[in-house]
């Protein structure tokens, strides 16, 4: 099932879409109309991005002009209800794409997170803020400025993640699916450092998989094509969010069982579980050690999250929501269900099974450790995890293909046919279209703010 997906048929011939052109497609439609009709600051930190590309691009313009000083946690209340006032009053577009605002000194920047702290936290904010840059420019607004660098953004991901998917010897299409959730859209259509981290993730991701192949094919694999293969997009994970770092665990394992086939060291699943579990272990002894004053309220915090409605953060914001816009509820088990099925069409282990436990486990751990960090912040008071974000936790959905592909063939999937790829495809585009159908109606008509927070409203109104 991995050479495409139908788009056209009849009785002499069969035409296929391969997987990389279905995604540019789609990802471009779909991102260019999210670049236009999606509100300005409407993504999670959009301000902070706004002023670390700004910052980086040294175009720092006067917000205050426009009633919009900007987003800092710390001092200010968040802008979305500005934006929102505006559309309301009809000041909008005025405000934000007619009004000319001078540049001022870099010291203004509002938000003090953008100035930074290591240098190397700006990598993931350089195409934006070029995009900043060019869109002053253009024509010296908010606006104009917003939708350039959501445009330099977008055209970046597209293009990357094409050449990502083109190479990928296995799972092409659930790179594809995954890549066009309406998540990944929004970020990459803005400028958040999630398009990057999103990127540098897949990239290693990709060829980690590759090599898995090829030790999966008994193909041998020097130590020296080990390095070349890994070494770029690990440095480009490197600049990438503190957690998708969790994949260098797979590259450590990579590593030892490279070497051990060298050096003809044989190590049986039993040692590996015990190795493996072994590290968790230790771990989490660690952890509970250290937060031990705590763990009564930590276990209480983790099983009420668990125990929330069907439509919490850990679902409706993984794949089809965002933080900042649910879908309707009905549609969630919809999609849910078909990337599952698709999941399931993967019956050939096309690599090792480490590696697909591997998978698992960072997944695990990305989860737990995410839930851990908020479990524990003071800021967060309730008895429920609050503060975590469903796209902390997309991009790790890429390596669970392995793992499924072995509960696949327990329970005895199959498919045959572009039947079920040309249902996930419309699933799809549907997840697209609810996603920017609720911003437009909330947003242009019934005017509702946008706050990170989101209300359930669309859970009602489409239920």
């Amino acid at each position: 099932m991995e050479i495409g997906i139908l788009v056209m048929e009849n009785s002499q011939t069969k035409k296929l879409m391969k997987p990389e052109r279905l995604f540019l497609i789609v990802a471009l439609v779909a991102g260019l109309i999210f670049i236009i009709a999606q509100p300005l600051f409407v993504e999670p930190d959009a301000s902070y991005h706004f002023d670390k590309s700004s910052y980086l691009s040294n175009t720092v313009v006067d917000r205050a002009q426009i009633g919009f000083p900007a987003e800092d946690y710390q001092s200010a209340p968040l802008p979305f209800a500005t934006v929102t006032m505006k559309m309301k009053d009809g000041t909008y577009f005025k405000d934000f794409f007619e009004t000319k605002l001078p540049l001022v000194s870099k010291s203004k920047v509002t938000d003090k997170r953008a100035l930074g702290i290591n240098w190397y936290q700006d990598i993931m904010h350089l195409i934006p803020a070029l995009g900043v840059k060019v869109g002053y420019m253009i024509y010296p607004s908010v606006g104009s400025m917003v939708l350039v660098a959501r445009l330099f953004s977008l055209i970046f991901f597209v293009l990357t993640m094409y050449f990502i998917i083109k190479k990928i010897k296995a799972y092409q299409m659930i790179f594809t699916i995954l890549s066009v959730t309406p998540v990944v859209i929004q970020f990459a259509a803005s400028l958040s450092y999630d398009a990057y981290n999103y990127i540098a993730f897949a990239w290693l991701s990709a060829t980690l998989i590759n090599l898995a192949v090829d030790l999966q094919e008994k193909k041998v694999i020097q130590i020296k094509d080990f390095f070349l293969r890994l070494i770029l997009p690990s440095v480009a994970l490197l600049f990438s969010k503190t957690n998708s770092r969790l994949l260098y665990l797979i590259v450590l394992a990579f590593f030892i069982v490279i070497v051990a086939q060298k050096l003809k060291i044989s190590l049986t699943k039993v040692q590996a579980l015990i190795g493996s579990g072994g590290l968790i272990a230790l771990g989490a002894l660690l952890y509970l050690f250290r937060y031990q004053d705590q763990l009564r309220l930590l276990v209480s915090k983790f099983l009420y999250t668990f125990m929330e409605p069907y439509y919490s953060v850990l679902t409706t914001q993984v794949i089809s929501g965002t933080s900042t816009v649910a879908i309707p509820a009905w549609f969630y088990p919809i999609q849910y269900g078909a990337l599952i099925l698709l999941f399931l069409s993967y019956t050939k282990e096309q690599v090792p099974r480490w590696f697909a436990w591997l998978g698992l486990l960072i997944n695990l751990m990305n989860l737990f450790g995410v839930l851990f960090k908020y479990a524990i912040d003071p800021s967060f008071a309730e008895h429920v995890i609050t503060g975590p974000q469903g796209r902390y936790f997309t991009v790790f959905l890429l390596l669970l293909a392995p793992i499924l592909t072995l509960v696949a063939q327990k329970i005895s999937v199959k498919s045959s046919g572009t039947w079920l790829r040309r249902i996930v495809l419309f699933v799809s585009v549907m997840a697209l279209a609810l996603n920017l159908g609720v911003t437009t109606l909330r947003s242009y008509y019934l005017h509702l703010p946008m706050d990170e927070y989101r209300s359930g409203i669309e859970h009602y109104i489409f239920k």
